[in-house]
């Protein structure tokens, strides 16, 4: 406490408690934005979400191909190509569904 009270003396009395209250004023008025900030229309969400799915799913498609192409071992060349065809199902799926949305996908 004889922190607080050398500081008020030093300062001349409430000025420190009145800075400090100008300065989380301003702060929150700063984060009002973020804390009042229109929500966003679900549908958006959704075909946001949607659009990275299918990302994800092309990723995952890029990399069963890479992996076939590095296995020589026959029971994970079977693997592989398993995994090729789930991902590639995966994927076609997914743009079947965004295409049904009418959600335009540029990264595919």
């Amino acid at each position: 406490m004889s922190i607080i009270y050398s500081k008020r003396a030093v300062l001349g009395g409430d000025v420190m408690e009145k800075a400090i209250g100008a300065y989380l004023g301003k702060l929150t008025g700063k984060m009002s934005g973020f804390l009042h900030a229109a929500p966003e229309d679900p549908a958006d969400r959704e075909d946001q979400e949607l659009i990275r799915c299918i990302q994800h799913a092309m990723e995952e498609w890029n990399q069963a191909q890479k992996f076939f192409e590095c296995v020589s071992e026959p029971e994970l060349i079977d693997y592989a190509i398993y995994r090729i065809e789930a991902t590639k199902k995966r994927y076609m799926y997914l743009l079947k569904k965004a295409k049904e949305k009418g959600v335009k996908v540029d990264c595919c």
